[in-house]
């Protein structure tokens, strides 16, 4: 059984595309997290803690699946030079969230990258929930 784990020790255009991926969840996470806690520091949420967590979480979440749905990709990924694409034919909605549900708990969404690259698989350029919704992200 041959898993992302071994393509990705060995082939830079896929470690390329995972730092890119990484990097891209990161710019998309200032662009969500740091206006959303200063929205609600300001609205005087900001006591709320985990919960003001969630909500921003949550926009979080919906900020990847309608971008991806849309357009293809979010902001980070555009910059980036990637695109969210379903596997056959063009991605609907119901693809886009489920590709993206695992953002709503940051934990999970390391989960589904590990379980996502130690499942047996034909791209290792899938997370879990890639493989689940039948999508993957593209060099483009």
């Amino acid at each position: 059984m041959v898993t992302g784990f071994d393509y990705l020790s060995h082939d830079k255009t896929l470690q390329e595309h995972w730092l890119r991926r990484v990097v891209a969840l990161l710019i998309d996470g200032v662009v969500i997290y740091i206006p959303a806690s200063i929205f609600m520091s300001l609205i005087g949420f900001a006591w709320l803690g985990l919960i003001v967590i969630s909500i921003e979480s949550i926009l979080f979440f919906f900020y990847c699946s309608l971008f991806d749905y849309y357009i293809g990709g979010t902001l980070g990924k555009m910059l980036l030079r990637l695109k969210a694409v379903a596997i056959t034919g063009k991605m609907n909605l119901a693809q886009a969230l489920m590709r993206n549900v695992t953002k709503v708990v940051p934990p999970l969404l390391v989960i589904d990258w590990v379980i996502g690259m130690a499942i047996d698989t034909n791209d290792p350029r899938q997370k879990w929930t890639d493989q689940l919704a039948r999508t993957s992200v593209m060099l483009y």
